[in-house]
């Protein structure tokens, strides 16, 4: 037969058909282990960033008489606003330097020391606002209540974690130094939080169904950090109220007291 002649036979519509109906299968059944090695990603880099803090911490206290970082000075705030510092006499020396994000394209990548991966609300709030002493985790040690500053750090009888831990090893000791932001507002729950230019996120870390945090990595001051899940119908049996505080959306609830840890002091 002449070459030309040959007929091309292409697909017919029922063949297309099934083709697509494979693929979409296929593509069902990939999609959830994709997203499931995603999560496994942030979790890891996220454990990584609180060990590179641990380890920081430490080597600054064996500097500074066991001291943590000087964190009663002016830009400390809430859980998640750091002294300003902080720039000068620890992330140079002892972390990183702080190269905080600057516009809506200048956001911090999300294997940046200071924010939790799956923290996208810190970032585009740093950026929009310049915010140079925000990060992404909640961090206890060395907060100061006192004007401005619009956070009850005793609203669950957890004051002392952050107000009187002055140096490592103190009576408060077994207390975690930074957790990953587990928060609600009593407005919105833990639906997505309308924050920084009328956009929409999710004001936890680690969000899963509903944006309910499936858990949190735990640093404390022996620098190991620990994966501690989340459940929303019996917090206290998991990760229970640590604080709360005022912010735009209303009043904002922050978990951090390890169901297996009693107030202190030990």
């Amino acid at each position: 037969m002449n070459a030309h002649s040959r007929t091309v036979r292409g697909f017919t519509l029922i063949e297309l058909l099934v083709v697509i109906a494979i693929i979409a299968i296929l593509a069902a059944l990939l999609l959830p282990v994709l997203s499931t090695s995603q999560t496994h990603a942030y979790k890891a880099q996220c454990a990584s960033n609180l060990k590179q803090w641990g380890a920081a911490l430490t080597m600054y206290a064996g500097d500074n008489a066991g001291s943590f970082p000087d964190n009663t000075q002016p830009g400390a705030a809430d859980i998640a606003w750091m002294a300003y510092n902080f720039s000068n006499i620890f992330y140079p020396v002892y972390l990183y330097h702080d190269k905080p994000g600057t516009s809506v394209t200048g956001l911090r990548s999300i294997n940046d020391v200071f924010y939790c991966p799956t923290d996208i609300a810190h970032r585009e709030a740093e950026s929009l606002g310049n915010n140079p002493n925000l990060i992404g985790y909640n961090y206890l040690p060395g907060r100061t209540a006192g004007p401005g500053n619009l956070w009850n750090y005793d609203a669950s009888g957890l004051g002392a974690w952050c107000l009187q831990r002055p140096k490592l090893d103190g009576p408060y000791r077994k207390a975690p130094v930074m957790i990953d932001r587990l928060q609600r507002t009593q407005f919105k729950g833990w639906q997505d939080v309308s924050i920084y230019n009328q956009k929409v996120y999710p004001d936890s870390n680690h969000p899963g169904a509903h944006n309910v945090p499936v858990g949190g990595n735990f640093l404390f001051e022996d620098a190991r950090v620990e994966w501690r899940k989340f459940t929303e119908s019996s917090p206290a049996s998991t990760i229970d109220v640590g604080s709360t505080g005022i912010g735009p959306a209303g009043t904002y609830t922050d978990y951090y007291r390890p169901a297996d840890l009693d107030k202190g002091p030990w």
